[in-house]
Protein backbone atom coordinates (compact mmCIF):
# COMPACT_ATOMS: atom_id res chain seq x y z
CA UNK A 1 0.00 0.00 0.00
CA UNK A 2 2.66 2.29 0.69
CA UNK A 3 4.60 1.64 -2.47
CA UNK A 4 1.05 2.13 -4.19
CA UNK A 5 1.00 5.39 -2.68
CA UNK A 6 4.70 6.07 -3.45
CA UNK A 7 4.39 5.56 -7.15
CA UNK A 8 0.57 7.47 -7.44
CA UNK A 9 2.61 10.49 -5.95
CA UNK A 10 5.26 9.98 -8.59
CA UNK A 11 2.90 9.91 -11.05
CA UNK A 12 1.41 13.44 -9.95
CA UNK A 13 4.33 15.13 -9.66
CA UNK A 14 5.54 14.16 -12.71
CA UNK A 15 2.21 15.23 -14.81
CA UNK A 16 3.32 18.20 -12.92
CA UNK A 17 7.31 18.65 -14.13
CA UNK A 18 5.70 18.37 -17.58
CA UNK A 19 2.98 21.06 -17.59
CA UNK A 20 6.06 23.53 -16.08
CA UNK A 21 4.23 23.36 -12.87
CA UNK A 22 7.14 23.23 -10.07
CA UNK A 23 6.48 23.62 -6.43
CA UNK A 24 9.88 25.23 -5.56
CA UNK A 25 11.27 27.67 -3.52
CA UNK A 26 12.39 27.75 0.46
CA UNK A 27 10.67 28.08 3.92
CA UNK A 28 11.53 30.99 6.57
CA UNK A 29 14.13 28.78 7.83
CA UNK A 30 15.74 28.92 4.48
CA UNK A 31 15.24 25.48 4.13
CA UNK A 32 13.91 23.57 0.64
CA UNK A 33 9.42 23.45 0.59
CA UNK A 34 8.43 19.96 1.14
CA UNK A 35 5.75 17.90 -1.24
CA UNK A 36 2.67 16.57 0.14
CA UNK A 37 2.60 19.20 2.81
CA UNK A 38 -0.69 21.38 3.69
CA UNK A 39 1.04 24.05 1.81
CA UNK A 40 2.30 22.35 -1.13
CA UNK A 41 -1.74 20.84 -1.37
CA UNK A 42 -3.30 24.45 -1.68
CA UNK A 43 -0.80 25.20 -4.00
CA UNK A 44 -1.76 22.16 -5.80
CA UNK A 45 -5.61 23.67 -5.62
CA UNK A 46 -4.47 26.45 -7.56
CA UNK A 47 -3.25 25.06 -10.61
CA UNK A 48 -5.72 24.94 -13.20
CA UNK A 49 -4.26 23.40 -16.71
CA UNK A 50 -6.00 25.55 -19.71
CA UNK A 51 -7.14 22.18 -22.04
CA UNK A 52 -9.75 19.88 -20.73
CA UNK A 53 -7.35 16.54 -21.25
CA UNK A 54 -5.08 18.30 -18.88
CA UNK A 55 -8.12 18.84 -15.84
CA UNK A 56 -9.52 15.47 -16.90
CA UNK A 57 -5.69 14.11 -16.43
CA UNK A 58 -4.83 15.74 -12.85
CA UNK A 59 -8.33 14.96 -11.64
CA UNK A 60 -7.88 11.89 -12.17
CA UNK A 61 -4.35 11.43 -11.00
CA UNK A 62 -5.26 13.52 -7.27
CA UNK A 63 -8.25 11.08 -7.26
CA UNK A 64 -5.73 8.25 -7.34
CA UNK A 65 -3.63 9.94 -4.82
CA UNK A 66 -6.73 10.01 -2.63
CA UNK A 67 -7.59 6.77 -2.70
CA UNK A 68 -3.82 5.60 -2.52
CA UNK A 69 -3.60 7.38 0.88
CA UNK A 70 -7.03 6.08 2.45
CA UNK A 71 -6.37 2.93 1.61
CA UNK A 72 -2.76 2.41 3.05
CA UNK A 73 -4.34 4.52 5.99
CA UNK A 74 -6.95 1.94 6.61
CA UNK A 75 -4.46 -1.01 6.55
CA UNK A 76 -1.99 0.99 8.89
CA UNK A 77 -5.42 1.21 11.21
CA UNK A 78 -5.80 -2.80 11.06
CA UNK A 79 -2.01 -3.08 11.39
CA UNK A 80 -1.97 -0.37 14.69
CA UNK A 81 -5.20 -2.33 16.28
CA UNK A 82 -3.22 -5.72 15.84
CA UNK A 83 0.01 -4.60 17.54
CA UNK A 84 -1.88 -2.89 20.49
CA UNK A 85 -3.48 -6.40 21.01
CA UNK A 86 0.00 -8.31 20.76
CA UNK A 87 2.60 -9.22 23.35
CA UNK A 88 4.98 -6.42 21.78
CA UNK A 89 2.73 -3.13 21.92
CA UNK A 90 4.72 -1.76 25.43
CA UNK A 91 7.73 -2.28 23.50
CA UNK A 92 6.50 -0.51 20.03
CA UNK A 93 4.99 1.99 21.95
CA UNK A 94 8.18 2.48 24.24
CA UNK A 95 10.41 2.62 20.84
CA UNK A 96 8.32 5.82 19.82
CA UNK A 97 10.49 7.88 21.97
CA UNK A 98 13.52 8.51 20.17
CA UNK A 99 13.16 11.05 17.43
CA UNK A 100 13.46 9.22 13.97
CA UNK A 101 11.46 6.24 15.03
CA UNK A 102 7.73 6.31 14.50
CA UNK A 103 4.84 2.62 14.00
CA UNK A 104 6.29 1.63 11.42
CA UNK A 105 9.77 1.21 12.19
CA UNK A 106 8.82 0.76 15.59
CA UNK A 107 6.49 -2.51 14.95
CA UNK A 108 8.68 -4.06 12.34
CA UNK A 109 11.58 -3.90 14.95
CA UNK A 110 10.12 -5.55 17.62
CA UNK A 111 8.74 -8.00 15.74
CA UNK A 112 11.57 -9.13 13.83
CA UNK A 113 13.81 -8.90 17.19
CA UNK A 114 11.08 -10.82 19.54
CA UNK A 115 13.13 -11.67 22.58
CA UNK A 116 15.38 -8.74 22.92
CA UNK A 117 17.34 -10.34 25.38
CA UNK A 118 18.67 -12.49 22.55
CA UNK A 119 21.23 -9.52 21.96
CA UNK A 120 23.97 -9.21 24.05
CA UNK A 121 25.43 -5.62 22.57
CA UNK A 122 24.55 -2.69 20.26
CA UNK A 123 27.25 -3.95 17.78
CA UNK A 124 25.38 -7.73 17.14
CA UNK A 125 22.00 -5.67 16.74
CA UNK A 126 23.57 -3.40 13.89
CA UNK A 127 25.47 -6.68 12.29
CA UNK A 128 22.23 -8.26 12.42
CA UNK A 129 19.72 -5.67 10.67
CA UNK A 130 22.79 -5.31 8.15
CA UNK A 131 23.98 -1.77 8.99
CA UNK A 132 27.61 -2.86 10.12
CA UNK A 133 30.24 -2.02 7.64
CA UNK A 134 31.66 -4.06 5.39
CA UNK A 135 35.33 -4.91 6.41
CA UNK A 136 38.34 -5.82 3.59
CA UNK A 137 41.75 -7.51 4.98
CA UNK A 138 44.80 -7.96 3.96
CA UNK A 139 47.87 -8.63 5.68
CA UNK A 140 48.62 -5.05 6.40
CA UNK A 141 45.05 -3.32 7.43
CA UNK A 142 41.62 -3.45 7.36
CA UNK A 143 39.23 -1.21 5.61
CA UNK A 144 36.04 -0.64 5.77
CA UNK A 145 33.65 -0.19 3.33
CA UNK A 146 29.92 0.13 2.46
CA UNK A 147 27.12 -1.47 5.27
CA UNK A 148 26.62 -5.00 4.37
CA UNK A 149 22.84 -4.67 3.60
CA UNK A 150 22.12 -8.29 5.93
CA UNK A 151 19.42 -8.97 7.79
CA UNK A 152 15.55 -7.30 7.54
CA UNK A 153 15.50 -5.15 4.84
CA UNK A 154 12.55 -3.80 5.98
CA UNK A 155 13.57 -2.55 9.19
CA UNK A 156 17.01 -1.38 8.05
CA UNK A 157 15.06 0.85 5.25
CA UNK A 158 12.96 2.26 7.72
CA UNK A 159 15.71 2.88 9.56
CA UNK A 160 17.60 4.89 7.06
CA UNK A 161 14.27 6.95 6.41
CA UNK A 162 13.90 8.33 9.74
CA UNK A 163 17.45 8.59 10.05
CA UNK A 164 16.87 11.75 7.80
CA UNK A 165 14.66 13.30 10.56
CA UNK A 166 18.47 14.28 12.54
CA UNK A 167 19.59 16.34 9.08
CA UNK A 168 17.36 18.86 10.25
CA UNK A 169 16.33 18.15 13.24
CA UNK A 170 16.38 20.90 16.65
CA UNK A 171 17.16 20.28 19.92
CA UNK A 172 13.73 20.10 21.11
CA UNK A 173 12.53 16.60 23.40
CA UNK A 174 10.09 14.25 20.89
CA UNK A 175 6.89 14.89 22.40
CA UNK A 176 4.68 11.62 23.10
CA UNK A 177 1.18 11.59 22.48
CA UNK A 178 -0.82 12.24 25.17
CA UNK A 179 -1.63 9.19 27.18
CA UNK A 180 1.42 7.66 26.75
CA UNK A 181 2.09 4.95 29.05
CA UNK A 182 5.81 4.65 28.46
CA UNK A 183 7.40 5.21 31.81
CA UNK A 184 9.34 7.92 32.69
CA UNK A 185 12.49 6.72 32.88
CA UNK A 186 12.49 5.17 29.14
CA UNK A 187 11.44 8.65 27.65
CA UNK A 188 14.02 10.30 29.30
CA UNK A 189 16.44 7.72 27.89
CA UNK A 190 14.69 8.08 24.67
CA UNK A 191 15.47 11.94 25.07
CA UNK A 192 19.31 11.41 25.58
CA UNK A 193 19.32 8.99 22.57
CA UNK A 194 18.11 11.61 20.20
CA UNK A 195 20.38 14.38 21.75
CA UNK A 196 23.11 12.12 21.25
CA UNK A 197 22.43 11.18 17.61
CA UNK A 198 21.93 14.56 16.71
CA UNK A 199 25.26 15.58 18.23
CA UNK A 200 27.40 12.62 16.21
CA UNK A 201 25.40 13.39 12.87
CA UNK A 202 26.77 17.21 13.17
CA UNK A 203 30.29 16.13 14.04
CA UNK A 204 30.38 13.51 10.95
CA UNK A 205 28.68 16.53 8.82
CA UNK A 206 31.74 19.00 10.25
CA UNK A 207 34.67 17.07 9.33
CA UNK A 208 33.20 16.60 5.75
CA UNK A 209 31.34 13.31 6.04
CA UNK A 210 28.66 12.97 3.19
CA UNK A 211 25.16 13.24 3.90
CA UNK A 212 24.35 9.58 2.77
CA UNK A 213 27.37 8.38 5.09
CA UNK A 214 26.53 10.29 8.11
CA UNK A 215 23.13 8.94 7.66
CA UNK A 216 23.85 5.20 7.25
CA UNK A 217 26.09 5.31 10.07
CA UNK A 218 23.32 7.71 12.24
CA UNK A 219 21.10 4.80 11.11
CA UNK A 220 23.41 2.32 12.16
CA UNK A 221 23.78 3.60 16.00
CA UNK A 222 19.47 4.21 15.52
CA UNK A 223 19.18 0.46 15.99
CA UNK A 224 21.52 0.08 18.70
CA UNK A 225 19.39 2.69 20.73
CA UNK A 226 15.62 0.87 19.99
CA UNK A 227 17.52 -2.09 20.84
CA UNK A 228 18.05 -0.51 24.56
CA UNK A 229 15.00 1.02 24.66
CA UNK A 230 13.15 -2.18 24.21
CA UNK A 231 15.50 -4.09 26.59
CA UNK A 232 14.60 -1.47 29.21
CA UNK A 233 10.75 -1.62 28.60
CA UNK A 234 11.09 -5.81 28.93
CA UNK A 235 13.43 -5.45 32.00
CA UNK A 236 10.55 -2.94 33.75
CA UNK A 237 7.89 -5.29 33.07
CA UNK A 238 9.15 -8.44 34.73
Amino acid sequence: ATARLAAAKQRLLAFLARRGYVYGGTTPAGNPRKYWTYGFLRWLDGIHPADDGGIRALAALRNEVEAADETREALLAEYRAAVAAGPLSAEVEALQSIKGCGFALAAAFASEVGDFSRFRSGRQVTAYFGLAPKQRSSADSVRLGGISGAGNALVRKLAVEGSWCYAQAGHQPKLMPKGSGVPLEIRMHGRKGSERLLRRREEMIARGMPQAKANAATAAELVRWLWALGTMCREGAE
